[in-house]
């Protein structure tokens, strides 16, 4: 996952999804380490300190990549409250999804 090149408006939105992730009424507690493989008030301090989390870099690419996969794929059924934590659509948070893991959008 390429983290070093997000744009201003890149940064912004993975922070709003990290914050979404560890804060928001997406994920159960009971569920969320599996989902996540971290515990979520480690996922709350990589949101807090975003964008310059004190976190190894595994750890951060791990909460990246699981708030945007899970926020995107996971049955939470939140999406009226959806636009309360992030400032995107599905489609637009997929698309930066994909262009962090080098995928490119099937035509």
């Amino acid at each position: 996952m390429d983290l070093n090149n997000l744009t201003g408006a890149d940064t912004i939105i993975v922070g709003r999804a990290l914050r979404a992730a560890a804060d928001g009424p997406f994920f159960p507690d009971w569920e969320f380490p599996t989902l996540f493989g971290l515990e979520r008030s480690e996922l709350r301090a990589i949101a807090d300190a975003w964008p310059r989390p004190a976190a190894s870099s595994d750890d951060v690419e791990m909460a990246v990549n699981n708030s945007l996969n899970n926020l995107l794929g996971y049955p939470h059924r939140q999406d009226v409250v959806w636009s309360q934590w992030i400032s995107v659509d599905g489609d637009q948070l997929k698309e930066l999804f994909n262009r962090l893991r080098g995928l490119r959008e099937e035509s």
